[in-house]
């Protein structure tokens, strides 16, 4: 399965090691954080509004007045060029807003059928959107209504389980759950979660 990496400019950014076939994109300043870690980008997009425009790679460029975050436009070139799993590092640390941003971000590309990994401060998370998912959990699990109700949620393998249960986005049931790094599954029959589990390696 090919991978769209997309690395944002928090100052903590989880190492990784892409695949030939992934796409490795740089949401403006984290051309930095990939420097660090030896990986050469594919393509920069952004405004460069906290970076310098590099020689020698491509760029999309963008006004620094716009709607969309870097990140966000980053995964529109991405699904642009066919890809449909993405893995967005180095989005969550730094700024509050950023992470929440690039929780929406998420949501937006599981409305339009793909998946996003948002990695980083030792967490992975996805967006569940009326499916069920199987991982292999082991340490902390949090399970978080972005819906006003998400209803049917089921969650099994873990040490607090649910079946059929309703999660509000004004209520955080879900969060601090535990895996023992066996299958664990959680499911939601109508509307969507932010699932989060201790990793900092993508389930693939």
């Amino acid at each position: 399965m090919a991978v769209c990496y997309i690395v944002g400019a928090s100052p903590t950014c989880t190492p990784f090691s892409p695949a030939m076939g992934d796409l490795v994109i740089a949401a403006d300043g984290g051309q930095r954080a990939l420097a660090a870690m030896g990986v050469t980008p594919h393509l920069i997009v952004g405004d460069f509004d906290s970076s310098d425009v590099p020689c020698g790679t491509p760029i999309i460029r963008h006004p620094v007045e716009k709607d969309d975050t870097d990140t966000a436009l980053a995964v529109r070139e991405g699904a642009a060029r066919g890809f449909r799993t993405f893995a967005l590092y180095g989005c969550t640390g730094g700024r509050p807003d950023h992470a929440l941003a690039a929780v929406q971000t998420a949501l937006g590309a599981a409305q339009a059928g793909c998946r996003v990994f948002v990695v980083g401060e030792g967490m992975v998370g996805t967006v569940l959107l009326n499916e069920c998912f199987r991982f292999f959990p082991d340490g902390t699990v949090s399970v978080l209504s972005l819906s006003e109700k998400a209803r049917g949620v089921t969650l099994t393998g873990l040490k607090y389980p649910l079946r059929d249960a309703t999660l509000t986005n004004a209520f955080p049931l879900g969060v601090s759950n535990e895996g023992n790094g066996r299958e664990a599954t959680v499911s939601v029959k109508e509307g969507a979660l932010y699932l989060l589990w201790q990793a900092d390696t993508l389930p693939l």
